[in-house]
C-alpha cells in the first residue's frame, strides 16, 4: 500500500498543490462574486489564474520530461512499459491546467 506522498508524487508532484491552489482561488473569486452580482472586473481575474494553470502545467511537464530524459541517459536499461508510465504520468500536469483554463 503506497502512502501519501508516494501517491502524489506518482500523480504529478508536490507542483500538483499549486494548480489546486489556483483552483481553490478561481472558485473562492467566482463564489464571491457571484453572491455580489457583480462579474464585470474579477473575470480578468479568474482569466489570468486560468492561464497560469495552464502555463504550469505545461511547464511543470517539460521539467518533468527533462528529468526522465536524464535519469534515461544515467541509466543502462529501461523497459519500455517505464517509460510509457512515466509519459502517461507526465500529462496529468497539463490536463488539470487545461481543466482550470476551461473552468
Amino acid at each position: 500500500m503506497k502512502t501519501l506522498a508516494e501517491s502524489m508524487q506518482m500523480m504529478g508532484g508536490i507542483y500538483l498543490l499549486v494548480q489546486l491552489l489556483v483552483i481553490l482561488l478561481i472558485l473562492i473569486l467566482f463564489a464571491q462574486k457571484l453572491a455580489n452580482s457583480s462579474f464585470v472586473r474579477s473575470h480578468h481575474a479568474i482569466l489570468f489564474l486560468g492561464v497560469l494553470g495552464l502555463v504550469w502545467g505545461v511547464f511543470i511537464q517539460l521539467v518533468g520530461l527533462v528529468q526522465a530524459l536524464n535519469a534515461i541517459i544515467e541509466a543502462a536499461d529501461i523497459s519500455p512499459a517505464l517509460i510509457i508510465m512515466g509519459l502517461r504520468n507526465s500529462f496529468i500536469n497539463p490536463l488539470i491546467g487545461v481543466g482550470t483554463m476551461l473552468m
